[in-house]
């Protein structure tokens, strides 16, 4: 793993012989650690938490734990992250490691898509349903109140709203789906 810099600076190289693969990830609010799901060599995926100053991944779930595709899966505080097991079911996990607890009020295929901004709810959708309806569910007593429903203007041939980001506010967003159109011909006269 690489980090480039946005400006002057040099590029720092994160040691970790151990990990053969990575997959995706997100800094934590401290700046310094950085949450990942990857795997060693002959395990199954799991995440880990990266210190950029040097030193191993550390990891923190056990294996078949994966993040879900967000752009922040790490809460505000930087103390919890939602994570997702082999069952497609999403799980809040303690950064410093520990045993996951569930979300209340997610139902199955309900994917988490970034904290709110003061950490008490969660933004989630329901994968591969169009139109895309968001949900702000929060964690005390697991109620969902719906904030958007996504769909582009034009919905002919939309099949699937797969992808939605947030600002940390919520002030803005943007999604991203599939698109899937044919064209039908009338042809006269074959023999």
């Amino acid at each position: 793993m690489v980090l480039w810099p946005t400006g002057p600076g040099e590029l720092i190289k994160l040691q970790n012989e151990n990990i053969a693969d990575y997959y995706y990830g997100n800094w934590l609010p401290d700046g310094k650690r950085i949450l990942f799901a990857g795997n060693e060599a002959g395990h199954g995926p799991r995440c880990y938490i990266q210190p950029i100053e040097g030193g191993k991944a550390r990891p923190v779930t056990p294996e078949g734990i994966l993040l879900p595709l967000v752009e922040h899966p790490v809460s505000p505080d930087g103390k919890l992250f939602t994570a997702i097991g082999p069952d497609h079911k999403a799980v809040i996990y303690p950064v410093e490691g520990g045993e996951p607890r569930p979300i209340p009020g997610l139902e199955p295929w309900d994917m988490p898509i970034r904290w709110s901004a003061d950490g008490r709810s969660l933004y989630v959708f329901r994968t591969s349903q169009v139109p895309a309806r968001v949900y702000r569910l929060d964690l005390s007593t697991g109620r969902k109140q719906l904030w958007k429903e996504l769909m582009p203007f034009d919905p002919a041939g939309v099949t699937d709203v797969y992808a939605v980001h947030l600002a940390a506010d919520a002030s803005w967003y943007f999604y991203t789906y599939s698109r899937r159109l044919s064209d039908l011909y009338l042809v006269d006269g074959l023999r």
